[in-house]
């Protein structure tokens, strides 16, 4: 415990930051976790809806399954009486949107696993200050006047490195969720828009298809 408290202010620093980066991490992993990744039943309903050219069911499907493919592939649809130009956009603004939202608490945790380290070798610097300072004033007759300095060179080093390295390995595994969500949902385009322009190319035919 002498120990841990000898690093002082900038050991203070690093647990606050490290309490920081907890939190970030338990929120946006719990919303990710929610995530739908397999939308592969959403897209069989969104593509039969689309080849009896019936918009509404194939937009009440995606409003019913929720999450970051169903709302990109909801904005598509919207503009889908509008052509597939429209609906390219449509994909790209929704795609860009659901990529922020996505990422977001990302850079809060690279930024902590960068700094951490950093603020663990300003408390070593800090505390060689110290050490040298008690040198100055008592000489080196005595080694307890240096263990403060020393303490807190070493302490915050150990603890900048304790932070950094789970935030780092929590924001990869961050990372890795929402480049599965964003390849889901760049799979599921290619399949829309294929669907789309072969909708376009048959030739409304009589009766219900007509209508």
């Amino acid at each position: 415990m002498d120990l841990i408290l000898s690093g002082g202010v900038i050991l203070l620093a690093i647990v606050m930051v490290s309490i920081y980066a907890v939190y970030v991490f338990i929120v946006r992993y719990t919303q990710l976790s929610r995530e739908p990744v397999d939308s592969e039943p959403l897209m069989q309903r969104v593509k039969t809806a689309i080849g009896e050219r019936d918009l509404e069911t194939a937009l009440g499907a995606c409003r019913a399954q929720g999450g970051a493919v169903a709302r990109v592939l909801e904005a598509a649809l919207t503009r889908l009486p509008y052509g597939r130009s429209a609906v390219e956009a449509g994909f790209q603004e929704a795609s860009l949107e659901e990529e922020q939202r996505l990422s977001r608490g990302l850079r809060p945790l690279a930024t902590v696993a960068q700094i951490s380290p950093l603020m663990g070798l300003l408390g070593t610097v800090t505390g060689m200050i110290i050490a040298f300072a008690e040198i100055s004033q008592q000489g080196t007759g005595d080694p307890g006047a240096l263990a403060d300095g020393i303490g807190q060179a070493l302490v915050t080093t150990a603890a900048g490195l304790i932070v950094a390295i789970p935030a780092l390995i929590g924001q990869n595994l961050l990372a890795s969720r929402v480049d599965n969500v964003l390849l889901e949902i760049d799979k599921r385009r290619e399949e829309l828009m294929g669907e789309v322009a072969q909708v376009a190319a048959k030739k409304p035919g009589s009766g219900s298809s007509q209508a």
